[in-house]
């Protein structure tokens, strides 16, 4: 049985937009594929018709999705990853959101053309196509906006880029900024993914912080890179110093940058409010005021905010998200929104939940 999805809700669409479109969960019991099958659950416009786990498969949904019980009643039975090849060439769901780990669904896609064929849609959480590679389209809206409305292959920004590329895309587009970009950024565990490790045990990380892969090591430091360039029309180094500090969710990043001329703080702040003033997600906070993680927690929201230093020599701009919602399946569903025709921000919400 698949999830009934309200009428008097329901995203009407305009022109060839469909009115619903129905969606597998690939890899949907990690942290990103919880996140998103819950987010799915309660879109007026997804239909969810297939959840896929191999440590879950043949139990019901519910067992899997906690908290949510009189909608996981409605759902089929979590199956093998492998049985969404068939449904997917028999045409049962038109959209596939794949939350596997990284280099997961490259090897099953390869395993199982059917799989990376029959869908219309397809979102790759993951970092295997954000390369660009077999047509995938690099799913960061507020830069790429018209390129994702016209996707039909989708490769989901990891969230350090999204966090550090939010607080920064205004310079970069208007060529204020020398390289080489300094990103520090804080995350919670949650972004190391569900699998147990001593690393990310209670244990190991309580009450201390750690910083790990810095320097040019970090892969979303290469990613970084790569799509800051492309915005700024120019090679754009960085150097990325992730930390893992104890807590379940959130990124909070600072970003440093030389600027190419003196500006003030408030030439800083007001172009930063004029970028964003028609984007749904972002909020420029006051002078003085700087990110949080609480304040975006559950919700599709980057809150950034910027000023100028060393006499209008040095840019400082900050930024906070969710790295389960806006730096991954809320902003999966954004674009999913943008690929369907519909209004970016349904089924999303751009409140905070922080206590």
């Amino acid at each position: 049985m698949t999830l009934a999805v309200s009428s008097r809700s329901r995203p009407s669409g305009t022109g060839s937009a469909p009115a619903q479109a129905r969606v597998a969960v690939l890899g949907a019991s990690g942290y990103s594929g919880l996140e998103l099958a819950r987010l799915a659950l309660a879109h007026p416009g997804l239909e969810v018709v297939a959840l896929a786990s191999r440590e879950h498969a043949g139990h019901p949904a519910g067992e899997m999705i906690v908290g949510l019980d009189a909608d996981t009643r409605r759902l089929p039975p979590v199956v093998e990853p492998t049985a969404l090849a068939e449904s997917a060439a028999a045409g049962e769901f038109d959209t596939l959101v794949s939350c596997l780990p990284h280099g997961a669904w490259r090897a099953l896609a390869a395993e199982l053309p059917p799989l990376a064929r029959s869908p219309k849609r397809i979102i790759d959480l993951s970092a295997d196509r954000r390369d660009g590679s077999d047509g995938y389209v690099y799913g960061l809206p507020e830069a790429f906006r018209g390129e994702i409305a016209g996707a039909t292959r989708l490769a989901n920004p990891g969230c350090y880029p999204t966090a550090a590329t939010l607080a920064v895309l205004p310079g970069v587009e208007s060529g204020w900024l020398e390289g080489p970009l300094y990103v520090s950024a804080l995350s919670g565990v949650s972004g190391a993914g569900r699998a147990g490790s001593l690393r990310t045990s209670f244990v190991e990380l309580e009450g201390g912080a750690s910083i790990y892969r810095a320097g040019t090591e970090h892969a979303h430091g290469k990613e970084m890179t790569a799509q800051l360039s492309r915005i700024a029309g120019t090679p754009m180094p960085l150097s990325f110093v992730p930390h893992l500090v104890p807590m379940a969710r959130g990124i909070v990043a600072t970003v440093h940058a030389k600027l190419s001329r003196p500006v003030s703080p408030g030439e800083a702040y007001s172009l930063w409010c004029e970028r964003y003033a028609g984007e749904p997600f972002v909020r420029v906070l006051e002078p003085g005021t700087w990110p949080e993680t609480r304040a975006v927690r559950g919700s599709n929201r980057c809150d950034v905010a910027v000023t100028t230093l060393h006499g209008g020599e040095t840019l400082l701009a900050t930024a906070a998200i969710d790295n389960l919602v806006k730096g991954a399946a809320g902003q999966a569903i954004q674009n999913l929104n943008l690929m369907l025709g519909w209004p970016e921000t349904t089924g999303l919400t751009a409140d905070g939940s922080p206590w």
